[in-house]
């Protein structure tokens, strides 16, 4: 067909039509979990994507929104800061992306094996014990008790009193 043509398609298409536009290529390990030959899955909230092309190029994040109606999606950490200092998601077309792991719905339990979502996890974190946080109020087996004193009333300032209305 002529390019003006396929354009014209392409800006008006409808939404279920926009919605097969949203395809991420993935990673050879998932693609080795596959029960079916695929290239591309659908990208969804919550999956993991490597940036591959434009801003952010290299980084691994999370996919914080997809947007049918514009075909783009945006992913954490890839973002421009305005004016004010406000940081704004910057949006992302799918064909730059790189899917890593997945989130679990019933379609792609039918596609993928089960090993195929299991949590992708990062190796800089470090747990916490809760217990470590609140060592100051136990020493020895002794609790201490913190006195506490009474708060004296405060009265409100001169200058905020209401005058009474003449009506």
């Amino acid at each position: 067909m002529k390019s003006d043509t396929e354009r014209k398609k392409y800006y008006t298409e409808k939404l279920h039509k926009k919605r097969s536009r949203l395809h991420v290529h993935l990673s050879k390990d998932l693609r080795g979990k596959l029960k079916t030959k695929k290239r591309a899955v659908l990208v969804h909230r919550d999956d993991r994507v490597k940036v591959m092309r434009g801003p952010g190029t290299g980084k691994e994040a999370r996919v914080l929104r997809v947007s049918t109606l514009q075909r783009k999606v945006f992913v954490e950490g890839v973002v421009s800061k305005n004016r004010k200092g406000k940081e704004n998601a910057l949006a992302l077309e799918p064909s730059n992306l790189l899917l890593i792991a997945l989130e679990p719905t019933e379609e792609r339990k039918q596609i993928f094996k089960e090993e195929a979502f299991k949590k992708h996890e990062k190796p800089a974190e470090a747990k916490k014990e809760p217990a470590a946080e609140h060592k100051h109020d136990v020493h020895e087996g002794a609790v201490h008790t913190h006195e506490h004193k009474p708060v004296a009333e405060s009265k409100p300032p001169a200058h905020t009193a209401v005058k009474p209305s003449t009506r």
